[in-house]
């Protein structure tokens, strides 16, 4: 008797765990994300139009704050891969630059090229770190 109380007792309580899974999943919900107000949006080409032109050796000494709107011309030296977008690394041949590629535009080892985003600081490699939305080839 007492292993049909347990065994019955043991199917109510899978039973309720059951339902409260199920319940959790349908409660669910996307969240937006957007950019911060009053910064540069990389995915947006009209605020990257504004950006000034920058030198590789004020990016690597800091002299640009974060999130400043940057527009670089260099060679790309070698492909990466950013977790989420594609990214290379751009040289003047002095310095480098990381170059996260927003606009996913297609680009090869030794291309030369003008790519306007924002500047986001330093990346994990030491270098800085640029997000990008307009590549140009010239």
């Amino acid at each position: 008797m007492n292993k049909l109380l347990f065994l019955f007792s043991l199917s109510l309580l899978l039973g309720a765990c059951g339902n409260d899974e199920n319940a959790s999943t349908t409660q669910e919900s996307e969240t937006e994300v957007s950019a911060p107000e009053g910064e540069l949006d990389p995915t947006s080409p009209e605020e990257a139009d504004e950006a000034e032109p920058a030198t590789f050796a004020a990016l690597a000494n800091g002299e640009i704050p974060d999130g400043e709107p940057v527009s670089l011309t260099g060679t790309v030296e070698e492909l990466t891969d950013d977790n989420a977008f594609p990214a290379f690394i751009l040289t003047d041949g002095d310095q480098q630059v990381y170059v996260r590629n927003m606009a996913e535009t297609a680009v090869a080892v030794g291309d030369t090229v003008t790519v306007q985003g924002i500047y986001e600081g330093q990346a994990e490699e030491n270098m800085p770190l640029v997000s990008v939305d307009i590549i140009e080839t010239p």
